[in-house]
């Protein structure tokens, strides 16, 4: 924090309170859950792979098979591979295909593929934040005749797995020829996402932007492709985010990050929480209105009807937030969750179908806390609110 000038250090804190955290359980319970969810939609064997860098004009399937057994498994991660990405999702797909090597496949050859009939290519990843590696490796593996060739018979289909993506990779994950089904955990989070006044969000902008060039990338002052993405794994620091973060010492440079070359230090995974937590309302909303006083509805500010999390995000809809990430951020909640969450509160008549305020949403807002709420704010026998319960009569 020192790096910063006494005047920026506000912000800079902000930038760092503002990350979600992903810890090695929360991210490994949430990938597994989500291959076997998606393997559960199809009726037939599901191939799975790591997803890697390659280049651009591989054929993933010649490249990679063993001359001498093209029945062989290829191999899970490449040489000089990104060890906190590659080797976490090949784990992952090693472990679940022990229980059940029939249905799950652990990276099989293209003759494996056609021996098995298998009926889907799962491609896994933490992140699709650019989209240019996922998007690269399935175009890697398109090349394949053979797999162009049962794709057309809908005989096989691509789903691209990750923990998180942000909506630039998607579109790119998206155009690919063989459109392949995105699943995510939750969306990621970037730094124009986040709910706060538009104010804030230009000087944390400026911020990266000013103290970036001082750093070894300086072309990544605001992360690959100018993702901004504000989320980091505990495996490590994607280069989606911005550099201060994580760009490494260098001869021209001596910023110190946090995340040095993408490696979250022991130090620092203590803060990587076991679950992601929803953010506390009231900080947000004062986040929202700036220099403003902000209105604070009554639902937030104790155990109301609503419950504390549907009341923040009617409280934030009211502000104006209707992004279901900006939503997904606030309540800690993934894809999943978040979208049964504002579902409900458009089937009670809170939302409309847009994510907009109803009368009847606002209504609840503003009610106020149980009886049971309200008894905590009596002041207690001492304090300067007190009043007797009994007047005593004359002498």
């Amino acid at each position: 924090m020192g790096q910063f000038d006494a005047d920026d250090q506000e912000n800079a804190a902000r930038l760092l309170s503002a990350l979600t955290l992903v810890s090695h359980s929360t991210f490994e319970r949430a990938v597994t859950a989500l291959i076997l969810s998606e393997a559960a939609r199809v009726d037939g064997p599901v191939a799975l792979y790591a997803t890697r860098e390659l280049d651009d004009d591989i054929n993933y399937f010649e490249s990679m098979a063993d001359p001498d057994d093209p029945m062989a498994p290829l191999d899970a991660v490449g040489r000089g591979a990104d060890v906190g990405s590659e080797v976490r999702a090949a784990a992952i797909i090693r472990n679940l295909c022990k229980v059940d090597p029939d249905k799950l496949l652990n990276h099989p050859s293209l003759e494996m593929l056609r021996a098995t009939k298998a009926k889907a290519v799962i491609v896994v990843d933490d992140i699709i934040g650019s989209g240019k590696r996922t998007a690269g490796f399935i175009r890697a593996m398109w090349r394949s005749e053979s797999l162009m060739s049962w794709h057309s018979r809908h005989q096989i289909r691509f789903v691209a797995l990750a923990y998180t993506a942000t909506r630039v990779g998607m579109t790119k994950v998206n155009g690919l020829t063989c459109k392949p089904r995105i699943a995510l955990v939750r969306d990621c989070p970037t730094f124009s996402d986040i709910p706060w006044h538009g104010d804030i969000e230009m000087a944390i902008t400026a911020l990266c932007n000013r103290y970036g060039r001082k750093t070894s990338r300086r072309g990544m002052r605001f992360g690959f492709k100018k993702t901004m993405a504000a989320l980091v794994f505990e495996h490590g620091c994607p280069n989606n985010a911005p550099s201060i973060l994580w760009a490494p010492v260098s001869e021209d440079s001596a910023w110190q990050p946090l995340f040095p070359d993408r490696t979250v230090l022991l130090g620092e995974k203590s803060a990587f929480p076991p679950d992601i937590m929803a953010r506390d309302p009231i900080a947000m909303l004062f986040e929202l209105a700036g220099e403003e006083e902000p209105e604070l509805p009554p639902a937030v500010l104790g155990e109301s009807v609503l419950g504390l999390t549907t009341a923040m995000v009617l409280a934030l809809v009211a502000t104006g937030v209707r992004s279901r990430t900006a939503l997904s951020y606030a309540t800690g909640y993934d894809a999943a969750e978040c979208s049964r969450l504002l579902d409900r509160c458009v089937e009670r008549g809170y939302l409309t179908a847009t994510l907009r305020l109803t009368p009847h949403g606002r209504a609840e807002l503003k009610e106020e806390a149980w009886p049971a709420e309200r008894a905590k704010w009596v002041p207690q026998r001492g304090e300067d609110g007190y009043h007797p319960h009994q007047l005593r009569g004359p002498p």
